[in-house]
């Protein structure tokens, strides 16, 4: 029998570029799975930071775990945006409907900017000082819900998600960025790409948080690939996947003073509960341009 086999899950953020993806791994672990946005596209329509909207939506779903995806995400603003601050109290009041409801499990979706990035391997143990306004904001979400899970009676875990690419993400990504300039012909400046990043593909994360819904674990869980790229590597990837790598530009745009040299995971925790990532970079840069290939022939011909 499927872990989830039985039980509900109630997924916010639903539409969103892991949400979507989030979906159709939690009905393959068994999940009877119900999405909320804000449009309702995949089960139910509310508005998050309306608390009377979130009990009757919360109530409704009758869910016995939760895989709260939803914030405040504008790829080129969240890092300082004030609405992070929102996000704080809708989730605690997400969570406190939750239980009320009775359900038992809730996952957060966390961040990796909640560490202080100094150039070590970061382990759930790391140092948590974070350099923005959107890493603080869940930071302390994250330890406020595992204070009061026991207060609540509820399993409380956290997917500390680190660096994300694949189909459908959205613009103001490296990645998705080259995309959309390459195909239209035009040059696109990036950083020298020196610097390392910890990237899994969109489906992996969202097998991940499979893997940790269904599972009995709780406090945080880091969801990378636990092993750090430099950036160049997947830029190169993506431009000689379009088949101009003429048109990529390292070294067009400086790197930021602060900007540390490597940001990686250890993923013994997710290792533990036998998640092993599908994608290579090679496989999952090509699964995306695809994706964005088909996405806009498709386009053109609904114009056509």
């Amino acid at each position: 029998m499927s872990a989830g086999a039985g039980n509900r899950v109630l997924v916010t953020g639903a539409t969103g570029f892991i949400g979507r993806h989030s979906l159709q791994a939690l009905r393959a672990k068994g999940f009877q799975v119900i999405g909320v946005s804000r449009s309702g596209a995949d089960g139910i329509a509310c508005d998050l930071l309306n608390p009377d909207a979130v009990r009757k939506a919360v109530s409704a779903a009758g869910a016995s775990h939760l895989l709260h995806l939803a914030w405040h995400d504008d790829p080129r603003e969240r890092w300082r945006a004030p609405e992070n601050l929102d996000w704080v109290g809708a989730s605690l009041s997400l969570a406190r409907a939750f239980a009320s409801a009775g359900g038992r499990r809730f996952i957060f979706g966390g961040s990796s900017a909640q560490y202080a990035w100094r150039g070590e391997r970061l382990s759930e143990q790391s140092e948590q000082t974070p350099s923005s306004l959107y890493g603080a904001a869940k930071a302390a979400t994250e330890g406020l819900l595992f204070s009061a899970a026991s207060v609540l009676g509820i399993s409380v875990a956290s997917a500390r998600i680190f660096f994300c690419y694949g189909p459908g993400e959205p613009a103001g990504r490296l990645v998705s960025d080259i995309i959309a300039k390459l195909s239209a012909g035009e040059e696109a400046p990036c950083t020298d790409g020196l610097q390392k990043r910890d990237y899994l593909h969109v489906a992996d994360i969202a097998e991940a948080l499979a893997v940790i819904t269904a599972s009995d674990v709780t406090g945080p869980v880091n969801v990378a690939s636990g092993e750090a790229i430099p950036v160049k590597a997947l830029a190169l990837e993506t431009a000689q996947r379009l088949g101009r790598p003429e048109l990529l530009r390292l070294g067009a745009v400086a790197r930021s003073e602060n900007e540390p040299a490597i940001v990686e995971a250890n993923i013994a925790r997710l290792s533990a509960l036998g998640f092993q990532p599908r994608h290579t970079i090679e496989s999952g840069v090509a699964d995306t341009v695809t994706a964005h290939s088909v996405n806009a022939h498709t386009a053109g011909a609904r114009a056509s």
